[in-house]
């Protein structure tokens, strides 16, 4: 009976794989087209062109036109729109085009596709993967040999060791390196949160440690949003806990707690009070108001959760909405649902 109760388990499962992926194997992409891959940065179609035009001089000049948040933002987006990996570059390539195709081979990597067989297809996507990750790590590692001092670069790197090695000491390396850059990028101290996200065997207070330490004298009002991430893990970690375990049963009684819904609502205030004193690049504020609004609606905070669902107008992003079930599915049906309850107008067509 045991053989038979396994069997339709395992049967099961691979029906839900079969689900995800289509006829032929291959991992299908997400099916929203109204969804703005890019979430509203211009520079991403624009170097796009870029590539398919060869043009790789303008490339280069626009890369070091942007914020460093908004390059890798521009990089994130860029491999997520380019569904057969980067373009190949010219073997005299600077230190910017290797930067943006091993990034751009680094979110490709992560994507995991294959084709044949569930078992055959499972060992297609291993080996893929890891020559997408390979090759951008070696590009990633020139890149950063030849401009040391490019925090975009570095935040590529830890990105992809958090991925695949998880070295605590050489992601606290790198993130020593990109402080010593002078360059402000939120994506170095995201990068650095999701290496210490809490595990079965690492508690939470290793991912605090770090949240803290990047909010605790920020360079603008977008870093409030990396304790909003920190949040928002904690909640994810123990939502994934099975029932009855103290992780979760803490965490739901948190989510209806007013005395921690005074809590986030000071990081609230403390993030727009910042923001009368400094601007935010345009990858900054797109991650800080799609951050703080997941967190205020997770822990119904209308008020709060309206201002940055305000401000996100039809841009919404990939992260951290695709924790939620539709936000990984159909994102702007997820938005629209979102604006009607909180009494926003419907965006146009």
């Amino acid at each position: 009976m045991t053989f038979v109760y396994g069997f339709f388990a395992a049967l099961m499962l691979f029906g839900l794989w079969r689900m995800w992926r289509n006829r032929h194997g291959v991992i299908a992409e997400r099916k929203d087209p109204a969804f703005d891959v890019a979430e509203g940065q211009p520079e991403v179609r624009e170097a796009l062109d870029l590539m398919r035009d060869q043009n790789w001089s303008a490339l280069t000049k626009l890369y070091w036109g942007m914020t460093p948040s908004d390059r890798y933002h521009m990089i994130e987006s860029a491999g997520e729109i380019a569904f057969n990996g980067p373009p190949d570059i010219p073997d005299d390539a600077d230190s910017a085009l290797l930067t943006i195709t091993g990034g751009m081979q680094l979110m490709h990597g992560m994507k995991v596709k294959g084709a044949g067989s569930a078992l055959a297809a499972y060992k297609a996507d291993g080996k893929r993967m890891m020559d997408d990750m390979r090759a951008a790590a070696a590009r990633l590692r020139e890149a950063g040999g030849r401009n040391p001092g490019d925090s975009t670069n570095l935040a590529l790197q830890i990105r992809y060791e958090v991925a695949l090695n998880g070295d605590e000491a050489h992601i606290n390396n790198l993130v020593g390196r990109a402080q010593a850059s002078g360059e402000d990028n939120i994506y170095i101290a995201l990068n650095h949160l999701l290496g210490f996200t809490p595990t079965p065997r690492r508690p939470a207070d290793r991912m605090w440690r770090v949240a803290n330490e990047w909010a605790s004298s920020p360079p603008n009002a977008a870093w409030f949003a990396i304790p909003a991430r920190a949040h928002i893990e904690e909640w994810r970690y123990a939502m994934a806990c099975p029932p009855a375990t103290p992780e979760r049963s803490t965490m739901i009684d948190l989510m209806s707690d007013d005395g921690f819904r005074r809590h986030l609502t000071k990081l609230d205030d403390m993030f727009w009070s910042a923001l009368q004193r400094a601007s935010i690049s345009g990858a900054e504020f797109a991650f800080a108001h799609n951050h703080l609004a997941f967190l205020m609606h997770l822990f119904h905070i209308e008020d709060r959760a309206r201002a940055h669902l305000e401000q996100i107008g039809p841009h919404i992003s990939r992260y951290p909405w695709i924790y939620l079930p539709t936000g990984q599915t159909r994102p702007t049906l997820l938005l629209a649902d979102l604006r009607k309850q909180y009494g926003l107008p419907a965006l146009q067509a």
